[in-house]
């Protein structure tokens, strides 16, 4: 009977609800600041030589002094669909590496919700910065990256076997390299409850996320990085997204969310699971004069209901 309901569900929603990726838009703002010098003449008449009236311009390389500023940020995310269909989605993997390079600025790029805490809504960060002026490729080890905007870089068509587990990466560009700049993540050789993995559709959405409390496990564990399960809960017909929890703990290999946060939602909700495993890291890169800022994350992306 489960399996002829959730078929039905599958085929009135169809791809309703695709949900890849979680938007983490970081929009860049050039801040210039408007400079005017003048001169003194001997009786105090204000002369300005050509040009004097135009603001100046900041430099579109780094400055040559060692900070403790931003000068950009690296990611590299790897999602394993179980459904690919149930997404409404062609493929398995969903892979993105992304980098920027800017002036030295004191943003930062950390939008991870607190240690050991729950929240309803995602979050988000913004940084503004004046890009550098750089052209060429750059690279992350092996992969190679190709300019996407002003000090900006991106990977297209990364396949699954191109992402090394558990490696130093090196970041090279025209405009300096960064040496150890951050370390890959790995997978998981088991996650439970094992229904989120189902691929076949008919069966998809078995898993059970309780209103008395389900408890998510997760093996290997990787001592240092940050686990996060978010539960994105849609109608029973797939049609709606009604809401979202996500927890974020450190990679221990479960996770248990309180039931109280799924009272509110129908039975026979369908749901979304991410199950992601996050390494965020700082390094000093010297011929940028600042640091660079990383966040590495691996999912797996299962279907569910509420029970």
């Amino acid at each position: 009977m489960l399996t002829t309901l959730f078929t039905s569900l599958l085929l009135g929603c169809g791809s309703d609800i695709a949900i890849i990726t979680r938007d983490k838009a970081i929009t860049d703002t050039n801040s210039v600041s408007d400079v005017v010098e003048e001169t003194s003449t001997p009786d105090d008449t204000v002369t300005n030589e050509p040009g004097d009236d135009e603001p100046s311009q900041p430099s579109a390389e780094p400055s040559d002094e060692m900070t403790e500023l931003t000068i950009g940020f690296a990611e590299l995310s790897l999602t394993q669909i179980a459904c690919p269909a149930c997404m409404g989605v062609p493929s398995e993997f969903d892979i993105s590496a992304s980098l920027k390079l800017h002036q030295p600025t004191t943003g930062g790029y950390s939008d991870m919700l607190q240690v050991g805490t729950c929240v309803t809504q995602e979050l988000g960060s913004y940084v503004s910065s004046t890009p550098l002026n750089v052209s060429g490729v750059a690279s992350f080890n092996s992969i190679q990256l190709y300019p996407s905007g002003p000090g900006e870089w991106t990977a297209a068509n990364l396949q699954e076997f191109q992402i090394p587990r558990r490696e130093p990466i090196t970041v090279v560009t025209d405009a300096g390299v960064i040496p150890n700049a951050f370390e890959t993540l790995e997978g998981f050789d088991d996650v439970q409850p094992w229904e989120l993995r189902y691929v076949d559709p008919s069966y998809a959405f078995a898993a059970v996320v309780s209103k008395q409390g389900t408890t998510f496990t997760w093996y290997p564990v990787i001592t240092g990085a940050l686990f996060e399960v978010m539960v994105v809960v849609y109608t029973p017909d797939g049609s709606q997204i009604l809401g979202l929890v996500s927890c974020l703990e450190p990679d221990m290999g479960y996770m248990t969310i309180p039931g109280s946060y799924f009272q509110s939602y129908p039975t026979w909700a369908l749901t979304a699971i991410y199950l992601t495993r996050h390494r965020i890291d700082r390094q000093p890169a010297y011929e940028f004069n600042g640091y660079l800022e990383s966040h590495q994350t691996w999912t797996v992306l299962g279907t569910g209901h509420i029970e």
